[in-house]
Parts: structure tokens; C-alpha cells; sequence
């Protein structure tokens, strides 16, 4: 299975979401993990999500990518720039937009797995 990964980082770019409330995010990362055929655990630390592959014996490595956006409006004139609002923990609502780069960290965990399975026959371990 081949993930258009251009798409899927517009995508999580034009819907940003706040800290602890990713769930559209970690819907889509645990959906295309598990399109991927690993085991999915939703719901970790509240919205994270864990993805598993085993490939037989070997080391166990971590990949991780943060999800979350931050409270602040977008003015880069992208075409898909972000014109999502959220609630604050305060209760206020404010722009969000992905200014560090979460929304990459997603994208290239996606492409990273994706690899990781396709070429399973040339690594083993978890």
C-alpha cells in the first residue's frame, strides 16, 4: 500500500488541533497504521496512538512522531494554510495552525512505516 504523503501532510496542516485534543489526527495516523496492517492502540496518555509491527526476532525500535498544534494563526499565504480555530484549557477560543512542524512529524512517521513494511524482508525485530 503506497500513502500519498503530499495529501496526507495537507491535509493534518489544514486541520490542526491543540494538545490533548488530536482526535481527528490520531484517528488518521492509527487508520493508515493499521491500513498498514500493525496492531493499534488508541487513546494513549489520552489521544496518543501506538503502533506495532513485528517482523520476527530482533530489536525493538521506536518511532515517534507529536501530533499537536499550537494556539496561533497562520499567515504564511500557503494555499492550504490553516484557518482552524480550537478552545484553549482556559476556555478562549484562539487560531491554531501547525508552526513547528507536527504535522511534518506525523507525515514522515506514516512514510517510515510504510517503508519499514515494504521492505520487511530485508530487517526483523519489532
Amino acid at each position: 500500500m503506497t500513502i500519498d504523503l503530499e495529501a496526507l501532510y495537507i491535509d493534518l496542516h489544514q486541520h490542526p488541533e491543540l494538545s490533548f485534543q488530536e482526535t481527528r489526527t490520531a484517528g488518521i495516523a492509527a487508520q493508515h497504521l493499521r491500513d498498514l496492517g500493525l496492531e493499534v492502540e488508541e487513546g494513549v496518555g489520552v489521544t496518543g496512538v501506538v503502533g506495532v509491527l513485528r517482523n520476527g526476532e530482533g530489536p525493538v525500535v521506536w518511532v515517534r512522531a507529536d501530533m499537536d498544534a499550537l494556539p496561533v494563526e497562520e499567515q504564511t499565504g500557503l494555499s492550504y494554510a490553516s484557518t482552524a480555530k480550537g478552545v484553549d484549557p482556559a476556555g478562549t477560543t484562539v487560531p491554531v495552525m501547525h508552526a513547528c512542524g507536527h504535522d511534518m512529524h506525523v507525515t514522515a512517521m506514516i512514510g517510515a512505516v510504510e517503508r519499514l513494511v515494504a521492505e520487511r524482508s530485508d530487517w526483523s525485530g519489532t
